[in-house]
């Protein structure tokens, strides 16, 4: 009997091993991506380099490149030294040429069509695979797009098949009787969704990556954190962060709804879950007290 509980002992313990091992690795792939973002920052980066940078990324950490680029005013595109001239504060965008509906909300983080559509072929190609899993897979051939390969204007906007009026772009509202689908009007309500949206996107993809050595899945927390979101003010900078303020974001919300859900509270007492989360906040040079202090911050004082 001692030997078989000796030996579980010792079972437990290499595989506690190995989930740290695999967790470190984990994290080390997603520190470098990070490094790789950073670099994709610069004034303007070599096509070669661009072309290696697809196996260390992810699509995720290629948009937030995008996103940062466009913030420092400089083309979403790395490969393009251009900087962004005025921006339009318009989300949508009547071609006259092929009088058709752009959603430019993308196609504005660039100083071309030409651009747009060479990082969007980029985007593309980049593998879905998280990067931990990507050493059974052979890289993917990248291929860039070339000058004079054409370009695109945004997102085609799918319509109904009346004629699109100009009021419709001016006031998209007039019609709210029609069953048809309208331009929405981006006054502040419209602006706090969008925030929303982002929000939740952001938190979504980074909690995919920790419920699982939790023993939850995204159905376990989804519709508390879609009620927690709606309670948050929103602005247009405190809902821009980089990926591992996201991941803290995500932790201490996950805490945050252990108050008012049972499976979500279990799940942060057992010991292998103390034990990852507090791996994951030393990765980004956090104690477990830090992530209480936050947490009690959110908390109403008690009387």
């Amino acid at each position: 009997g001692k030997r078989i509980k000796a030996l579980t002992a010792e079972e437990e313990a290499r595989r506690r091993e190995e989930i740290k091992e695999k967790l470190r690795e984990k994290l080390e792939l997603e520190k470098r991506a990070l490094q790789v973002v950073e670099r994709l920052l610069e004034d303007s980066v070599a096509e070669d380099f661009l072309v290696d940078c697809a196996k260390f990324i992810t699509p995720a950490n290629y948009k937030d490149t995008i996103e940062e680029r466009s913030i420092a005013k400089l083309c979403g595109y790395p490969i393009c030294p251009n900087k962004l001239g005025k921006i339009p504060t318009q989300q949508y965008k009547i071609s006259a040429k092929t009088n058709k509906v752009y959603d430019i909300t993308e196609r504005k983080c660039f100083c071309s069509n030409f651009c747009y559509k060479a990082s969007k072929e980029f985007e593309l190609q980049i593998s879905k695979t998280p990067l931990w899993i990507r050493q059974h897979e052979s890289p993917p051939e990248i291929k860039l797009l070339k000058k004079g390969d054409g370009g695109s204007s945004g997102e085609e906007v799918m319509l109904s098949e009346k004629r699109l009026k100009e009021e419709d772009i001016e006031n998209p509202l007039n019609d709210r009787r029609t069953k048809d689908p309208v331009l929405p009007l981006i006054d502040s309500q419209a602006q706090h969704l969008i925030q929303k949206r982002i929000t939740v996107e952001k938190l979504t993809s980074c909690l995919r990556n920790i419920v699982g050595p939790l023993h939850l899945t995204m159905s376990d927390v989804s519709t508390d954190l879609n009620s927690l979101v709606r309670t948050f003010r929103f602005t247009n900078t405190n809902i821009i962060h980089k990926t591992p303020e996201w991941t803290l974001i995500a932790v201490v919300l996950l805490h945050l709804l252990s108050e008012v859900s049972p499976a979500v509270r279990e799940a942060l007492k057992r010991s292998a879950s103390v034990e990852y989360l507090n791996t994951l906040m030393e990765e980004l040079g956090l104690q477990e007290q830090d992530v209480l202090n936050l947490v009690q911050l959110f908390k109403p004082p008690k009387h």
